[in-house]
């Protein structure tokens, strides 16, 4: 067999594994919105950092897969920008394919509506991500090495490229979001958050570390958009003095080629100090095949320590169908501390507009004065 077969057939395979398996590096939406649509960068209502872990629970003699995020965001109440950046980390597989990935966001906040009873202001961002893959090719079996009674006992004819690593790739992503808030005034007001992002958007070519595709070979695939579509709600049902419950459904659909991905459920809070939720991740490749797919379950718990806010959060994961006995269940731990100052606004001579206090000003929603922004009032306390 020639080496373009060998190589191909068995990273076919692989590539097929992990797509029917999960991906990885696949968080939930609500805890890593900025990596779904860039237009949500910065959207938390304060400057804020973040360090988010998972890995499989039990790895049955194999590596495990592993994940870890490292986010910095930062609201910036005297501007209609917002930014972030994340970085991530991702191991997976026999062969310890690693990947490394940085990414920046910025965002700008247009009013559309601001009366008294209703605001609705839309969200326009962009994002980059720069990263590169190396692999173990030493941990891998090739076709040419197997005997058909004896198993693995010739040498492989292939010869790994160059310190195993691929030469990066680029891929720019696009996104915009309406967010409203109905009945502000009220207890019950109603948020709703809508949206759509488009990542791979665009190519510079196929020029060495500028290319979009990932290859360790560095063969430069085709490009391939990744579209989305996302919808959340945030209802509140009931409040009596500073203590208010809200139910906060959500939908995301994400194409890529043939492979569809769709995460939905619902998470339940009291006055956002904690929060209980759970959601399905479906997927289909299509070709009758079957689907592989997966139950989240999290909680959020985010404490004042002193006169400072952190959350806490955990996110158990497990097969409903497809290949359950192959990938283990999930386990991802998180942690964000918030600041109440904004570093830019400061540098840039301009004083914060919202208040940091933990003052119940505005219960649901965060509107700044200055630009009309809408952010989660993350500094509220029910007592």
């Amino acid at each position: 067999m020639s080496q373009r077969k060998i190589v191909f057939t068995s990273f076919f395979f692989l590539a097929f594994g992990l797509l029917l398996a999960q991906d990885p590096a696949t968080f939930l939406f609500r805890q890593h919105s900025g990596l779904f649509n860039p237009a949500l960068a910065g959207s938390g209502g304060s400057q804020s950092i973040s360090l988010a872990y998972r890995n499989e629970w039990v790895t049955k003699g194999s590596p495990a897969y592993q994940t870890a995020l490292l986010s910095y965001e930062e609201s910036l109440p005297c501007s209609i920008l917002d930014y972030g950046i994340n970085g991530l980390w991702d191991q997976e597989g026999n062969g310890l394919l690693t990947t490394y990935e940085i990414s920046p966001q910025v965002s700008a906040n247009l009013p559309l509506v601001s009366n008294k009873d209703n605001q609705i202001n839309i969200r326009l961002g962009a994002g980059i991500s720069y990263g590169w893959q190396k692999i173990d090719f030493l941990k891998l079996v090739f076709s040419d090495q197997l005997d058909p009674k004896y198993g693995i006992i010739f040498p492989t004819n292939f010869s790994p490229p160059d310190e195993n690593l691929t030469n990066g790739y680029f891929q720019p992503g696009l996104g915009g979001v309406i967010q409203m808030v109905l009945n502000k005034q009220k207890y019950n007001a109603i948020i709703i958050n809508v949206g759509a992002s488009m990542h791979n958007a665009y190519s510079l070519g196929q020029n060495k570390n500028i290319g979009y595709g990932k290859s360790i070979l560095g063969l430069f695939p085709p490009q391939s958009p990744k579209f989305s579509i996302h919808a959340d709600f945030e209802l509140i049902p009931g409040a009596s003095f500073n203590q208010f419950v809200s139910i906060k459904p959500l939908f995301l659909y994400e194409k890529q080629q043939a492979l569809h991905y769709m995460q939905y459920g619902v998470d339940f809070g009291i006055a956002d100090a904690l929060r209980v939720g759970a959601y399905l991740h479906q997927q289909s490749l299509g070709g009758g095949q079957k689907n592989t797919n997966w139950i989240s379950t999290t909680a959020l718990f985010r404490p004042y320590l002193g006169k400072n806010r952190i959350d806490f959060y955990l996110t158990y994961s497990f097969n409903s169908s497809g290949l359950r006995n192959t990938v283990s269940p999930l386990i991802e731990i998180g942690i964000k501390k918030h600041f109440r100052n904004s570093p830019v606004c400061r540098m840039m001579g301009k004083g914060d507009d919202i208040d940091y206090s933990d003052k119940p000003i505005c219960r649901y929603s965060r509107i700044s004065p200055a630009k009309k922004k809408l952010y989660e009032n993350i500094w509220y306390k029910n007592n």
